[in-house]
């Protein structure tokens, strides 16, 4: 047994049937670069070193780099190689790289049938960049492909963003159950996404994802058309938000989305005791947006909970553009004390986030205003104030231009509007100005000055 087993120790392997045999099943090149060998244990394979495969999209570049790779024999005829039956192919310690430029080249090659031996990758990592640019990296990843006459079977294992993540693809060939399914799980965060075909339509895929982690949860069932997804009965809730969301994600030509999301309800005292909770650096980058997500999103909230409740309620149509934040709308309902719009655009780099703004405050019913104010003299003053400005999102700072109601501020009141309100509303950044007490004897100071 030890002298049968040893034979193929003193072959010559030919480089190009052995390439062959890696990647004439996927209808690709690929080359050896490195030493070939054969060993017996623990059971009996060929060794690899150095395997290039080829792009298959763009013939310039590599589409994988594999250090070690193995081509498990089976034990028959293991005396004449031109008589070996592969049983499995082992890749390890591979860098796989997909360019996201290429997704539908890749989806069509994908949709192809291949003729494989069942394919095993160990200790490596998936890239997907664009262009020039890393997006994300799928480490450690364990990967295996089995085949039959009646599906094929891929599960993937791996580090995602710091989350172990699962992917288990089935594609059944029995002429009465023909079907793809997809499951995607990240384990960290308790992620499902189950993907279908539509038994309503060939070219769409449906599905569902189910999101929880901590107290954040989010539930959808989607549509996959086009090369983008469709979203239907999604809901979302966290300790701060409950609601429901619709619309569409494009991921071709270029990403982008377009989505509606209704809040029956927001819990402002939890929203603002987390974001008084933030650390320095995650404040500064709270309106820094990434210059790839463009898109529109229409957010309403029907009921606003707040120990003193100013908005009662709000609706908004939001635009991404390459990094700045559009508010084309926003609509901000305070009961029958009045209400307010503003309009303007976010502008962020790497050193600053600026908020240029417009902004109509209209005062329905002016006794109720004194009297959720404190004001107590009875001030004159004007049921329409429109102010436009610029607010410094990083350091929290306001710098007004221009207030005016019936007739325009002198810039000698706006500048002490202006003053008073950096001294008194943003003197502890995020938790005095969204303390109703400081902006209470804020107002309660510019009325009685101004007048």
């Amino acid at each position: 047994a030890l002298i049968y087993l040893s034979i193929p120790m003193f072959f010559n392997f030919d480089k190009s049937r052995l390439e062959n045999t890696i990647c004439k099943g996927f209808n690709i090149k690929c080359s050896i670069h490195g030493k070939i060998k054969y060993s017996f244990l623990p059971s009996p394979r060929i060794k690899i070193k150095d395997l290039i495969i080829q792009d298959f999209v763009d013939k310039k570049k590599t589409l994988g780099k594999i250090d070690n790779a193995a081509i498990k024999l089976s034990f028959y005829n293991l005396f004449n190689k031109n008589k070996f039956n592969f049983t499995k192919i082992e890749l390890r310690n591979a860098e796989i790289n997909f360019d996201l430029h290429e997704l539908k080249e890749y989806k069509n090659f994908f949709k192809k049938k291949f003729n494989l031996k069942p394919i095993n990758l160990k200790k490596s990592e998936i890239k997907f960049f664009d262009g020039e640019k890393d997006i994300a990296t799928i480490k450690d990843v364990n990967f295996k492909y089995k085949t039959n006459k009646n599906a094929d079977d891929v599960i993937l294992k791996g580090d995602f963003l710091n989350d172990d993540i699962y992917i288990n693809l089935k594609n059944k060939k029995n002429e009465n159950d023909l079907s793809t399914i997809f499951i995607l799980k990240f384990l960290d965060t308790k992620t499902k996404i189950n993907i279908f075909n539509s038994d309503l339509d060939k070219n769409t895929t449906s599905g569902n994802i189910s999101f929880k982690k901590g107290k954040n949860k989010l539930t959808s069932i989607f549509d996959y058309k086009d090369d983008q997804i469709i979203f239907k009965q999604a809901n979302l809730r966290n300790i701060f938000l409950d609601g429901k969301f619709n619309g569409e994600v494009k991921f071709l030509p270029y990403f982008n989305f377009n989505l509606n999301v209704d809040l029956s309800s927001i819990n402002f005292n939890s929203f603002r005791s987390s974001l008084i909770a933030l650390d320095a650096k995650n404040k500064k980058n709270l309106f820094k947006v990434n210059e790839k997500i463009n898109g529109q999103l229409n957010l309403s909230a029907d009921k606003i909970f707040s120990k003193r409740t100013l908005i009662d309620s709000f609706e908004s149509r939001i635009k991404f553009i390459n990094g700045n934040i559009s508010i084309e709308q926003l609509l901000l309902n305070m009961g029958k004390l009045g209400a307010a719009d503003v309009t303007g655009i976010i502008k962020s780099n790497k050193k600053f986030s600026n908020f240029k703004f417009e902004n109509n405050i209209f005062v329905d019913n002016l006794k109720r205003f004194y009297n959720k104010f404190g004001i107590f003299n009875k001030q004159n003053i004007s049921s329409n104030v429109f102010i436009s400005g610029n607010f410094d999102l990083v350091n929290l700072r306001l710098r007004l231009n221009e207030i005016s109601d019936d007739k325009k501020f002198s810039d000698e009141d706006v500048d002490y509007i202006e003053s008073e309100f950096n001294d008194l509303v943003l003197k502890d950044g995020y938790a005095s100005l969204f303390n109703f007490l400081k902006l209470k004897e804020f107002v309660k100071l510019i009325v009685t000055e101004t007048n």
